[in-house]
């Protein structure tokens, strides 16, 4: 009996441990490094070393992309030089003497990852490689990635090296996907484009997620180097939730996002807390009207675990219509601050007859 009872014990124990680590392989990732990151609020859902620093490879090309888009005329023709069609690595396989519009070769660079694609629009968009490196390093920084290092505009690593980590490369995407044009280009599973010679090119998406693995996907981008081994960011989207995935040196990136992207799906939503116009304070006197101008999103899990609360503070001295703050608080940690306002009465003066009746009659204010 002893001996049942004991072998009882340990099966249950088992069952037990198996469960438990079915909860940890849920949470857990093949990939050295990675994030899971919501895109409105930019709230971390997931991380593991997100913040070590490492060789990113192709993943580069996001911020290579949002340079070109935000300095540059998308329907400019590119000419090829010398120099492009010598890139190494994946390639368009582009003629030299051909041009091609710099939409065009972003597709080429978001979709199949050309280094030459990267190279010409470097040399195009910054007037030489170093230049627009050093306009991916500026914009980088104004993004807040305060830990990465960009030497070229394609990920290359053998001569030159990006380094990045989890967390900013979420942040480019984040602030990418913001953007209609790489939203655009980085959702397209085929592209068709002519050059001005003539030739034309037909250039399919290499993210397998995006091109139907996940039904939730909406874009991304893949990398490979030896020394990075393999990279990835995506997004996705589902119902009103929008999330980044990034994974860093990874064994089975495929399936590390879909993993996260279930996690962060099934888990967590989106909540309104206010969006433009009057507000109420619950407890709080107010002796005239106040207004925020945003929507202020959070988000929460939807077990009902989380408290989210607010926090009105008031100046001392308005600056201007602005006279105070609300913060907007999270398990009693802010998470978002918002400006407050009063309403302004239009002036009277230099205004007709019939909009000084008009304003009389309706009360009207504006904030």
């Amino acid at each position: 009996m002893k001996k049942i009872k004991g072998l009882l014990i340990v099966a249950i124990l088992g069952a037990f441990l198996m469960i438990n680590q079915e909860k940890v392989s849920a949470m857990g990732i093949s990939s050295q490094c990675g994030i899971l990151m919501e895109q409105t609020t930019g709230r971390v859902l997931y991380e593991k070393c997100a913040n070590d620093q490492m060789y990113i490879a192709s993943i580069t090309k996001i911020l290579t992309t949002v340079v070109a888009i935000e300095n540059a005329p998308l329907d400019a023709w590119v000419e090829i030089s010398d120099n492009v069609t010598r890139q190494e690595g994946s390639a368009l396989y582009l003629t030299l003497g051909d041009q091609v519009k710099l939409i065009d070769l972003l597709y080429g660079l978001m979709l199949r990852s050309g280094n030459d694609a990267a190279m010409a629009i470097a040399e195009f968009v910054g007037g030489n490689e170093a230049d627009f490196v050093k306009m991916m390093n500026e914009k980088a920084k104004e993004i807040g990635m305060t830990n990465s290092i960009f030497q070229n505009p394609s990920g290359l690593d053998e001569t030159t090296y990006n380094l990045s980590t989890a967390k900013d490369m979420a942040l480019v995407m984040q602030y990418a996907m913001n953007n209609p044009i790489f939203r655009e280009i980085t959702g397209t599973k085929t592209h068709k484009a002519t050059t001005k010679n003539g030739m034309t090119y037909v250039w399919h998406n290499k993210h397998k997620l995006v091109t139907g693995y996940y039904e939730y996907a909406i874009g991304g981008k893949t990398g490979f180097t030896k020394q990075a081994r393999r990279t990835l960011v995506t997004s996705a989207r589902k119902d009103e939730m929008e999330l980044i995935v990034v994974t860093l040196k990874a064994g089975d990136d495929w399936n590390d996002h879909m993993s996260l992207f279930n996690y962060g799906f099934d888990n967590y939503e989106v909540q309104t807390i206010m969006e433009p116009g009057e507000i109420t304070i619950e407890n709080h006197k107010l002796d005239e009207k106040l207004y925020v101008n945003k929507t202020v999103n959070v988000v929460v899990k939807k077990d009902g675990s989380e408290k989210v609360t607010t926090n009105l503070s008031l100046y001392e001295k308005p600056k201007d219509n602005e006279v105070g703050v609300l913060e907007v608080l999270l398990n009693n940690e802010v998470v978002e601050k918002v400006p407050v306002y009063k309403a302004i009465t239009p002036k009277i003066e230099g205004q007709s007859w019939f909009d000084k009746l008009m304003n009389w009659f309706t009360g009207a204010v504006t904030f």
